[in-house]
């Protein structure tokens, strides 16, 4: 009861200060243009401002304009609300399919639509997976949620998109695959995916994902030309670069981050340290999933909690907003347990939520410890269980070597 508590006490707190961000939000509606900054950013519509920005200059094909930072943050903020601090803009060129086509709309407008769609998508794909109500509605409010649609990110969908297809392409591989080719827009969000099809052995899931990410691919040049890949690759990369070996900055965006490379910069590490500890964090999570997708009789939903937690620790670059795909696999892990969770469990929940805090009271990056605590735990869950499940099929006898599956689950308890 005092996990419950303690979870109840923060997750109001943080569903109180989502109300009184977001909500007060659509007076905006009346407004064609962005009127004010928005916290806790300190820009019109968070992250947004930059997503609808880049789609109008996606349109008028000004490639060095939407890769060049110190360019597109004057540019977007005259579109946007002239003196606001916009971000500067450097994803790949597939995520402007989508943001072209919400461009059109007026930017208070595009806001909603784009939030409103992202959540719809999100509610649907999880529907089709066969995930419970309970389990869609914990994801759709967690603390990592709410802190992406303050932020008019997308990790909504891209975690929903990931978890979905991966449960789904067990069973149904061209549609699965199809979900996960969609993360081209996103596509540190599905590092492990690939080798998770696999490991198993969903062939016609690879071809599915392949024909989606291609597609969205080919949609985007053809709307923005063929100098976008040429730009991104130069500029784009450049970009990117520059932000993911900037100095650790606790109150900035690394603050939020997720990865071992940012937990060993926040240690004061240099960027060549920083990076062979990625790999061997990245390195130890693809061997956590081979060996998971050999325990016999695990259920996908099983499978997809490991792959979305080794995911976190592949890639470089990720932030509590994309967290939300992890909040998922717990709340399914939560109902695998008929909710019976610890302060661990409460911890891990609360953590995207609460991160940013302990970031700027220790100086340290600490989310990725929490997420390899996470996977240790469903690790040691499942290793359990299809123990477990193993006495079970074996006929008690005499021996001191068999144990029935009743006495092995009352001493684990113990």
């Amino acid at each position: 009861m005092a996990s419950y508590g303690l979870l109840a006490a923060f997750w109001l707190n943080m569903l109180s200060d989502f109300y009184h961000r977001f909500i007060p939000r659509l007076g905006y509606l009346t407004s064609a243009r962005a009127t004010s900054n928005d916290l806790p950013c300190g820009r019109p519509e968070c992250d947004f401002s930059v997503f609808w920005s880049a789609g109008h200059l996606a349109m008028a094909h000004n490639y060095v304009a939407l890769y060049t930072p110190q360019i597109f943050v004057k540019l977007a903020a005259k579109m946007v609300l002239p003196g606001s601090q916009v971000e500067t803009f450097f994803y790949p060129p597939p995520i402007l399919f989508p943001l072209a086509l919400i461009s059109h709309l007026p930017f208070e407008w595009a806001f909603f639509v784009w939030t409103g769609a992202l959540l719809s998508i999100a509610i649907m794909v999880l529907r089709v997976a066969g995930l419970s109500w309970i389990v869609i509605m914990a994801g759709i409010f967690s603390p990592a949620a709410l802190l992406d649609l303050v932020l008019g990110q997308m990790g909504i969908a891209t975690g929903a998109l990931l978890v979905a297809g991966l449960i789904i392409s067990t069973r149904r591989q061209a549609l699965g695959g199809s979900l996960l080719g969609l993360l081209i827009c996103k596509p540190q969000t599905a590092m492990l995916a690939p080798v998770f099809l696999l490991l198993q052995r969903k062939a016609r899931a690879i071809g599915f994902a392949l024909l989606a990410a291609i597609s969205i691919c080919v949609a985007a040049t053809i709307i923005c030309g063929v100098g976008i890949w040429h730009a991104y690759l130069t500029l784009g990369h450049a970009a990117t670069m520059a932000i993911l070996y900037a100095p650790f900055e606790p109150t900035s965006f690394e603050g939020w981050g997720s990865s071992f490379f940012w937990l060993f910069r926040s240690l004061h590490a240099g960027v060549g340290a920083a990076l062979i500890a990625q790999v061997i964090a990245a390195s130890l999570a693809i061997g956590i999933l081979v060996w998971t997708c050999r325990i016999p009789n695990l259920r996908p939903e099983a499978v997809a909690e490991i792959t979305v937690l080794a995911s976190l620790l592949v890639t470089p670059y990720a932030y509590s907003a994309d967290l939300v795909g992890y909040s998922l696999v717990l709340a399914l892990a939560a109902e695998r347990r008929k909710w019976q969770i610890s302060m661990l469990d409460t911890l891990f929940w609360l953590w995207p939520g609460i991160c940013l805090v302990m970031s700027i009271d220790t100086g340290i990056l600490l989310s990725p410890l929490v997420i390899s605590a996470a996977l240790i735990r469903s690790c040691w869950e499942l290793s359990s269980r299809a123990e477990v499940a193993r006495l079970a099929a074996v006929p008690a006898t005499g021996d001191a070597k068999y144990q029935t599956a009743e006495s092995l689950t009352r001493s684990r308890t113990k």
